[in-house]
């Protein structure tokens, strides 16, 4: 396990603001820096070795799609969905993953089904190894792949924010801590594109996404007692 976050500038091609905007996307996706957690622009310069001012720009762009929210005289903060956000994110879901399901299911080849399975096994493997963080990451980025076969990359975009938002969602509300993407519920999604099924797809994904939400309660979120470095060290 590595002691600290890469250099920025290790991506080929990364500005420093992308990659740490990168590394927080990652960490608040795998439900590793968790609703309410305030995101100190010091501590998180000191861990890139950046400036405040870079730091700010990174909390900027993830402030814009919803998943950082900056409190007066308090600084910034992973956000905290209400109830009623997290039903609209995920009727918003809903929406664009049906129209993604019915854009795949009739060109989906042999190919993609087997990417796709792939990618089942590795949620397996995960699950049953006990990676959390690495679970739920691989949990929605089923559903990111899915889309990029889709071959829309707006849509793409609108879903990768959604999902990131799902994933706070279920942060702080879900009373289990595990992946609230059943695997089996995957495997079902992919038998209907198989078989080239649009409506069976959809009926599938929307069933899915229904039983992900049930399973977020209203249990408030647990502390992990990990500082910000400790947690961004895992990311990168």
């Amino acid at each position: 396990m590595p002691n600290s976050v890469p250099k920025p500038r290790g991506g080929k091609g990364k500005t420093r603001v992308e990659t740490i905007y990168g590394v927080l996307f990652q960490a608040i996706f795998a439900q590793e820096l968790r609703p309410g957690t305030k995101l100190s622009e010091d501590e998180i310069g000191a861990v890139f070795n950046v400036s405040r001012t870079i730091v700010r720009a990174a909390l900027n762009r993830l402030h814009s799609e919803a998943l950082v929210e900056f409190k007066q005289n308090r600084g910034a903060f992973v956000a905290s969905p209400s109830a009623r956000e997290a039903h609209q994110v995920f009727d918003a879901r809903i929406c664009i993953e049906r129209e993604v399901m019915m854009r795949l299911a009739p060109v989906v080849d042999d190919r993609q089904v087997q990417l796709l399975e792939d990618h089942i096994k590795r949620e397996e493997l995960a699950i049953n190894s006990r990676q959390l963080a690495e679970s739920i990451r691989l949990s929605g980025k089923f559903h990111l792949l899915a889309a990029r076969m889709a071959g829309n990359d707006v849509l793409l975009s609108f879903l990768r924010s959604l999902t990131s938002r799902s994933s706070l969602i279920l942060a702080l509300h879900s009373a289990r801590h595990e992946s609230d993407c059943s695997v089996d519920e995957h495997v079902q999604i992919v038998d209907a594109l198989r078989a080239h099924d649009a409506e069976a797809a959809c009926r599938a994904m929307s069933k899915h996404l229904g039983h992900v939400l049930d399973r977020a309660g209203l249990d408030g979120n647990e502390e992990t007692g990990r500082t910000i470095g400790e947690i961004l060290s895992h990311f990168g």
